[in-house]
């Protein structure tokens, strides 16, 4: 990649919005009180039906419309209508700490480095289930030390336009993962930093509706990524398929099988449970613990969409 000299690149930030009304102005703030201003901040509409609009265009931004034809596609029209060198992503519902861009866009001097991540931390704490997949995907406790990683989540992250391009952008098939997918790419070809001052807050899912909506969504992604790119750790950690997997069995088998085995697979089951609540509670003191209930059950059955996920892939070969 051609060096880039930082003190003249542009600086772009591509946003994404749909029925945003609530948070959209926190971030839309944080992002024009930086203490290295954006040169541009696209807005990429998915056609709001709440009040969004009325909030974006309360700031000097440059505004694009699509019909809501996905996550993916959405990110390459704001990255089509970038004109940065760096594009930095974040997501409606996050804010950036004021450093952010300051932060991240001197690594780009380095010809090696194509994209800059760093932490995502929650901010609306109060909710429980929230809390409880932050503790569980490892976001209460982010690393404190610089380092290369392979795929990186939009919310927090700023790669070169022309490495997008090269790398032929999000994919726009994909139910979700498109991130995953476009890290995992750049980092075959340069190389992706965590920069640990580079914080940006999320908002997560608040309720067990949402959360298992995305779990669904998530897990059709993944299994979209395995048939394009075949199975890597790096998309996702397997423990929920294969948890759901025992489950069907382990019902299954109360059917079909002898006593000894639906009682061994739910003894099994239910001492993974027990485990895993109580490690998970001695390192948070967290009450959100509860919520394994519902991870080790509906979520692990949830997470087979990743075979759906799978098929959907198969077939466009």
């Amino acid at each position: 990649m051609p060096s880039l000299n930082v003190n003249e690149a542009k600086v772009s930030v591509v946003l994404l919005t749909k029925n945003s009304e609530e948070n959209v102005g926190k971030s839309l703030e944080s992002i024009f009180g930086q203490t290295r201003k954006p040169d541009e901040v696209v807005v990429v509409d998915g056609n709001s039906t709440d009040g969004t609009l009325d909030v974006v265009n309360q700031y000097p931004i440059k505004l694009v419309t699509e019909s809501g034809l996905g996550f993916g596609y959405a990110r390459n029209l704001g990255v089509k209508n970038a004109e940065g060198d760096i594009v930095f992503f974040i997501d409606s519902d996050c804010f950036a700490e004021p450093q952010w861009i300051e932060k991240i866009l001197p690594h780009f001097n380095d010809s090696e480095i194509a994209g800059v991540t760093g932490p995502t931390q929650l901010w609306n704490t109060s909710h429980g289930v929230a809390r409880f997949l932050a503790c569980v995907g490892g976001r209460m406790n982010m690393p404190t030390k610089r380092g290369f990683v392979k795929i990186a989540p939009t919310m927090n992250l700023a790669i070169r336009r022309d490495v997008v391009l090269e790398v032929g952008g999000f994919d726009e098939t994909l139910v979700r993962g498109e991130d995953t997918e476009l890290t995992y790419k750049v980092s075959q070809c340069g190389k992706i930093l965590y920069e640990p001052e580079a914080v940006v807050w999320f908002r997560g899912s608040p309720t067990l509706k949402i959360a298992s909506s995305k779990c669904v969504r998530h897990f059709i992604g993944v299994g979209q990524l395995f048939a394009k790119h075949g199975f890597n750790s790096v998309f996702v950690r397997l423990n929920l398929p294969i948890r759901g997997l025992i489950l069907i069995a382990a019902i299954a088998s109360l059917f079909l099988a002898p006593w000894y085995v639906p009682a061994i697979l739910f003894t099994w089951l239910l001492a993974e449970f027990v485990y895993k609540t109580v490690k998970m509670y001695w390192r948070y003191h967290d009450r959100c613990v509860v919520y394994y209930v519902v991870f080790f059950t509906f979520w692990s059955l949830a997470s087979l969409a990743i075979f759906y996920g799978l098929y959907l892939g198969l077939k466009r070969k």
